[in-house]
């Protein structure tokens, strides 16, 4: 694995790449998550067909912090930066969940720049959603949100037996020590993840998805209870021409859950022509 730095504004963003295909997969994480959050399998069974580049959104993972302020098209322009710096004209653009939201503003704002679109667990923002499960929405309340925050591994390990499907958290006990590691390793400040969920409050594409061109695949577990499937139903119903893939008894984190059969939805979908 190769690792980097693009320069995104007055902003850094690391990156690793892996792999040595002649097409290039960028992949974009969600809220509060690190470019390792993709876990091990996924990426690596993708990177046998293509060259994967893992973006660490800003203040996050091995980027640097950085104050708040900043938007959905400020990350979608770093993610831009990245593909600069790795030399890639174009490139297959994936993200979950807010990485979802911020490939969609690139497929918008710089659709020269992506070839095939998937998004993955997420929505398209604007006030049209179903909401999160009580379950999900708990999981924001200030007084608990603060509670947890001094402990962000047991926050995080709380996180994942909600968001992912039935049992996954006591099924994968190996999965689980990882990710809370890649946590320890890398905890997400506090004021980046206000930020990012400020960013994804802020956005509404719910009328600019239909603009969107390229082919899109797009992946929802029906256990999803932080962003439900019906948004996903609903993205993929405005999309022109966009492909739906529901997962069954399947969370918020289909790449960690079913790592090889979604690993082989998307490769099988990008290779296609």
């Amino acid at each position: 694995m190769i690792r980097g730095t693009a320069r995104s504004g007055d902003v850094d963003i690391a990156y690793s790449v892996e792999g040595g295909g002649p097409e290039t997969l960028l992949l974009i994480m969600g809220l509060g998550g690190r470019a390792a959050d993709w876990g091990r399998e996924f990426p690596a069974v993708l990177a046998e067909r293509f060259r994967v580049v893992r973006v660490d959104n800003r203040g996050a993972g091995a980027s640097p912090r950085v104050p708040g302020g900043f938007s959905l098209e400020d990350l979608a322009g770093d993610a831009v930066a990245v593909l600069d710096a790795v030399g890639a004209a174009r490139a297959h653009v994936m993200g979950i969940s807010m990485g979802g939201m911020i490939s969609q503003l690139i497929a918008l704002d710089h659709a020269d720049r992506v070839d095939r679109l998937v998004l993955m667990s997420t929505n398209f923002g604007g006030t049209d959603l179903e909401p999160p499960h009580p379950d999900a929405l708990q999981l924001f309340d200030p007084g608990e949100f603060l509670a947890r925050g001094a402990d962000p591994v047991g926050m995080m390990r709380r996180t994942l037996e909600v968001i992912t499907g039935p049992g996954f958290v006591d099924r994968n006990p190996e999965l689980l020590a990882e990710f809370l590691e890649h946590v320890r390793a890398q905890p997400t400040p506090p004021g980046t993840f206000m930020g990012q969920l400020q960013a994804i409050l802020g956005s509404d594409r719910s009328a600019r998805v239909a603009e969107i061109r390229h082919p899109t695949l797009v992946i929802h577990g029906d256990a999803d209870k932080l962003i439900p499937p019906a948004n996903g139903r609903s993205l993929a119903e405005r999309i022109p021409g966009a492909r739906l893939e529901m997962l069954r008894d399947v969370g918020h984190m289909p790449m960690l859950e079913e790592p090889r059969n979604v690993a082989r939805l998307v490769g099988d979908f990008l290779a296609a022509r």
